[in-house]
């Protein structure tokens, strides 16, 4: 999950600027400034249906790999509550926060991403999904994420080998839209995370010990062992499913099948900032 840590420190440094502005001629200032503008409309509210306890285990696809910390939930939300988080994802109070990143574009909220001591309200769409991802017992108080990253891709565009290292330790919750992807997890020998995504996986990288079919609406939740791995995403139109994907039933795919990734994919990612408590 590299990003381009110059673009977005510069971004926050940017919005940090104009809110001050704002309050120094009398305007708003502070969280509220931000993404202000006369006239402009309120973000869309995202109402997200009440959750249940899950029990983690029952999605534990990484077992079957002997990877500990692998879970997949499918249909983690409808296609009416999609339908309303890429609403808010592309309201207009939110498109000054889109900053290239390699072949995606990166939105960032909750915060400086360099600092967990600066912080900032999640926007609706962000919020109502960590309601639901707290809800559901996939995290706990103590891990709960203050932050969120946005990540667009435009195919065949993919993500490079990396490691989160311990900035967001101790897990990452990833919730899928619009279009579907084949994670792979390699072991971690300690090559460091680019700042961009223009080396991308292929071929010639090692056999993964694991992949994993991110399909629209779905979360993922990578822990303890797995948070350990390095992940990428392969710069292609077409995923091919082998005998190393870790979720097929869940996944509702075949070892085999081709399945095209569609034109557009977000990934909302969740993180806590500042690492292990």
């Amino acid at each position: 999950m590299p990003v381009d840590m110059k673009a977005l420190l510069a971004q926050e440094r940017e919005r940090r600027r104009r809110a001050s502005a704002a309050g120094d001629e009398g305007g708003p200032s502070g969280a509220a400034a931000e993404g202000s503008s006369e006239g402009a409309p309120p973000p869309p509210s995202c109402h997200l249906e009440e959750r249940t306890s899950l029990d983690l285990a029952d999605f534990d696809v990484g077992a079957v790999a002997n990877v500990r910390g692998l879970h997949y939930v499918p249909d983690f939300i409808s296609v009416d509550e999609e339908r309303a988080v890429l609403a808010g994802i592309h309201a207009p109070d939110t498109q000054h926060r889109w900053v290239p990143s390699g072949r995606r574009r990166v939105a960032n909220f909750g915060g400086s991403p360099s600092s967990s001591l600066v912080t900032e309200p999640l926007p609706p769409f962000a919020a109502s999904l960590l309601r639901a991802i707290t809800q559901s017992g996939i995290v706990n108080d103590t891990t709960r994420p203050n932050h969120v990253l946005v990540n667009e891709y435009i195919a065949p565009a993919g993500i490079s080998p990396h490691n989160d290292g311990d900035i967001y330790a101790p897990h990452v919750a990833i919730i899928t839209l619009s279009g579907s992807a084949l994670m792979d997890f390699w072991p971690n020998d300690g090559t460091p995370t680019v700042d961009d995504d223009r080396t991308d996986c292929d071929e010639t990288d090692p056999v993964p010990i694991a992949q994993v079919m991110l399909r629209p609406r779905s979360l993922l939740l990578y822990t303890g062992d797995a948070y350990g791995l390095q992940h990428g995403i392969r710069d292609k139109g077409v995923d091919s499913v082998s005998d190393r994907c870790v979720n097929v039933s869940a996944a509702n795919v075949t070892v085999g099948e081709e399945v095209h990734r569609g034109v557009t994919r977000y990934s909302v990612v969740f993180v806590r900032k500042g690492g292990r408590n």
